[in-house]
């Protein structure tokens, strides 16, 4: 027995002395504050290579415990390793536990199953020759914005092997990724994504996103890979035009601008597909599928407290994101690659946090609706469902279906243990309101535990 454990030890720490970089936290309270950076691309990276050698050690530990109907939990640990050398960087995190059946904590593990036992890695390997071009090898999520959600890419749901470019020449950053996704079926699939991220003056920056999902040899059709894709430099739509090719493209816009050093608004515009002419006419055509977001953040320091502000607004049209099926979706491992409630909904969310020293009180709200499909007719909100099964091709408005409401929110007190591997201790409340034709659903719970603070909460 103290052999295998050992040797597990040993394995995990092997795994991690190979890859990532010290790109800082991702805190779970406020994780993607971009006021006092330039680049919405998360994970980022510092521009200009290092002097000397850094090297970071990090137990993680993960443990918690919720109070409901019955008693459900988390318990699970792991390391992470950071290694920056003059131009090389590399990092590894994983994290190994064991999760209670029908629990909260299960819904951002690996599987859409309650499973027991999950591991979460999390690898990046670079290079960083110089300030104005870097390249990364690893397989981790990847998020895109400057929001607590993404229209484009986020870091919700399972990670996946990728390898990514980019340049950075004066105010402009251009970054191009190839990742190759998984679902249910025994078809794989590619994606590729390019960010171009520019700055005018030191308060405006303006984005542009596309993105494809195309398969690595279609079972049906017997189509081959298509290299074309592989030109980081092409224009993606007008490309997969002239192929002729039914691949998932989308196209997105984004924005911010900052008032001052501490307040920032921002947004994104997500074009899946487009008909103007319905459009004009009002038919509420089903191809017209968008998505838009709209959002402030604002933060400051008075004496010896903190404080962070976040009001943001997230809507998706019915169909956006999905495809034939499963395999061309905008998703990876039966999850989506964007907003954790995929299509058909808005949402507006709220998230505060008052500071001081190594005490914190965070506060987040979240109301919205979404309409849900029917057992048998597809209107819209599961993004893995073929579109093929909706119920007509005009009226198609925001929320058809079963229209679900909800509120839901949490309450979270923590306290820093700068001293024991940089973690936290908290209790929260957690609440989940939920209301349509058929139920209403009401869940207050109490959660207590202690945690590395690493990574996105997308419990709601």
């Amino acid at each position: 027995m103290y052999i295998k454990r050992l040797l597990f030890i040993i394995a995990i720490y092997w795994q991690g002395v190979g890859l990532c970089q010290s790109l800082g936290y991702l805190r779970q309270d406020n994780p993607y504050d971009s006021s006092t950076s330039q680049l919405p691309i998360f994970p980022a990276l510092g521009h200009r290579p290092i002097h000397g050698k850094f090297l970071r050690h990090q137990p993680l530990i993960d443990l918690a415990l919720q109070a409901h109907t019955s008693a459900q939990g988390k318990i699970r640990g792991g390391y992470l390793v950071d290694f920056e050398k003059s131009a090389f960087f590399m990092r590894l995190s994983a994290f190994v536990g064991a999760y209670s059946n029908h629990s909260v904590f299960n819904q951002n593990g690996l599987s859409l199953k309650n499973v027991f036992l999950q591991w979460d890695p999390s690898i990046r390997l670079g290079v960083k020759p110089s300030r104005y071009f870097n390249a990364q090898l690893g397989y981790d999520r990847n998020f895109y914005g400057e929001g607590a959600r993404s229209l484009f890419i986020s870091d919700f749901g399972k990670p996946y092997p990728f390898i990514s470019s980019r340049f950075n020449i004066g105010p402009l950053s251009y970054q191009a990724m190839l990742s190759y996704l998984g679902n249910n079926s025994l078809q794989k699939k590619f994606f590729m994504t390019h960010f171009l991220h520019g700055s005018i003056g030191k308060r405006v920056d303006l984005q542009f996103f596309e993105a494809v999902i195309f398969n690595s040899g279609d079972t049906l059709t017997h189509r081959s890979f298509d290299p074309a894709y592989l030109n980081p430099f092409v224009v993606i739509r007008p490309l997969e035009y002239s192929l002729g090719s039914g691949d998932n493209v989308l196209i997105g816009l984004g924005a911010a601008f900052k008032f001052h050093a501490n307040s920032k608004i921002y947004g994104q515009f997500l074009l899946d597909d487009f008909l103007l002419s319905a459009l004009l006419n009002k038919s509420k055509y089903w191809a017209n599928k968008f998505a838009g977001q709209l959002g402030w953040k604002y933060r400051f320091s008075s004496n010896l407290l903190r404080y962070s502000l976040r009001i943001e607004a997230n809507a998706v049209r019915p169909y956006t994101y999905s495809h034939l099926g499963e395999p061309l979706s905008y998703s990876n491992g039966s999850q989506v690659l964007a907003h954790p409630l995929g299509a058909n909904f808005w949402e507006v969310l709220t998230q505060f946090k008052v500071s001081k020293k190594r005490g914190a009180i965070f506060g987040e709200v979240q109301l919205g609706a979404q309409g849900r499909d029917s057992s048998s007719i597809n209107y819209g909100s599961n993004i893995f469902l073929p579109y093929t099964n909706r119920p007509s091709d005009f009226g198609v408005s925001l929320l058809q279906g079963q229209k679900t409401s909800f509120i839901k929110g949490r309450l979270n007190f923590s306290y820093s243990l700068r001293r024991f591997f940089f973690s936290e201790i908290y209790c929260e409340l957690f609440m989940v309101y939920l209301h349509n034709q058929q139920q209403n659903q009401f869940k207050l719970s109490p959660i207590l535990g202690i945690r590395s603070p690493l990574f996105n909460d997308y419990r709601f």
